[in-house]
């Protein structure tokens, strides 16, 4: 642009410098006109400078003296048009904005003090096309940041989703392993102790072990499924887990060494399967209950649970509470383990509530809420 601006206007300079030379009586004007239009030059080269904002002011002080003087169009114009433009669009708008205020009271005060002076309607008329100029690149400008803002927005959301995404794997993968790593612990060790003595029983703890992994395994691929495609890869073989499987979830419990009342139908609340609670919360029930359980087989042996799932209208509460044991070793610590912080980021993304804590009796007490229909979208 800076050379495009200085090779407009040597013609012009070569015209001021042709008539510069004739014996005439307005060699005076001419000699005017021959330096106006070697300004515009200079400002066209002013381009080629390092840019900060102040130079918008100097680009258009020298292109006003050829704007007003030199012969024929305004070609100064060209450089003052791409100073202020770069000065809008570089964040120095009131440099820009001030230089042209100033150009035209300079061409008002020589239309007021030259009687209308040709030279004062150009600089007038070329301020009003730069004013355009300017508006014009700031509106570019403002829909450029209008335009990265959305990109960043929208480059925070995927990452917020993929950060949601990860956690939820993260949680799913915690409460299959812990829960089913724990069962297996525990048959294993009633295994080796009835291995000598009672060869039927240990039996069926391997058969145990057995199909509390393969069950593991095969919820660990569903999750994982979606890190290969975003879906599970197939069909799964079996439904996702929810309210149906909480009684099931119980007999694994007993069948572990965990006293878990009461043993008949832990749902209350008239529930049915009818899709008045979400497959989201059923989910999220499931593996509150899981977990909790898990804790209590990990930090209460031999302990009591007494295990509620209450399902209404609206939401459904869970209530999972252990006695004291003398062999416990604290569920104090695992309130802030991965555990209850997976439990209460379930419960939260659902905008739900679950609290965690010492019980009355010196157990331990996990008590949570979530909407029955929170999650529909999902």
């Amino acid at each position: 642009m800076a050379a495009f601006g200085i090779v407009v206007q040597l013609p012009g300079l070569g015209l001021a410098v042709a008539r510069l030379g004739r014996d005439t009586p307005a060699g005076a004007a001419d000699t005017a006109a021959t330096a106006a239009t070697a300004c515009g030059i200079v400002a066209a080269g002013m381009l080629l400078l390092p840019w900060r904002g102040p130079a918008v002011v100097a680009v258009v002080a020298l292109a006003i003296p050829a704007i007003a003087l030199a012969p024929g169009p305004p070609l100064a114009t060209i450089p003052a048009a791409f100073a202020v433009a770069r000065a809008v669009s570089g964040g120095a708008a009131l440099w820009a904005w001030s230089s042209l205020a100033g150009t035209g009271l300079v061409g008002v005060a020589s239309i007021v003090l030259r009687g209308g002076a040709p030279g004062g309607i150009r600089v007038l008329v070329v301020t009003i096309v730069l004013c355009v100029v300017a508006a014009a690149a700031a509106g570019a400008t403002g829909r450029r940041e209008r335009f990265r803002a959305a990109a960043r927005e929208e480059a925070s959301r995927r990452r917020s989703a993929a950060e949601e995404e990860r956690l939820r794997i993260a949680r799913d993968l915690h409460d299959v392993l812990a829960h089913s790593l724990s069962q297996i612990s525990v048959q294993a060790g009633v295994g080796l102790h009835l291995f000598d003595e009672e060869p039927t029983r240990a039996k069926e703890s391997l058969r145990s072990i057995r199909e509390t992994s393969a069950a593991a395994l095969e919820e660990v691929r569903e999750v994982l499924g979606v890190l290969r495609d975003g879906s599970a890869s197939g069909s799964p073989r079996r439904p996702s887990q929810g309210l149906r499987g909480i009684p099931a979830l119980l007999d694994e419990a007993r069948s572990a060494g965990i006293a878990v009342h009461p043993s008949g139908n832990v749902l209350s609340g008239g529930w049915r399967d009818d899709g008045s609670v979400s497959t989201a919360v059923q989910l999220a029930a499931f593996r509150i209950v899981q977990e909790s359980l898990t804790n209590v087989r990990r930090h209460a042996e031999g302990a009591t649970a007494r295990v509620l799932v209450q399902v209404d209208s609206d939401s459904v509460s869970i209530r999972v509470q252990n006695g004291p044991t003398e062999h416990e070793t604290g569920h104090q610590q695992s309130v802030a383990g991965r555990g209850i912080l997976g439990m209460r980021e379930r419960a939260a993304a659902l905008g739900g509530t679950l609290e965690a804590a010492r019980a009355d009796d010196g157990g331990f007490l996990v008590t949570a809420r979530l909407p029955a229909r929170a999650g529909l979208a999902a």
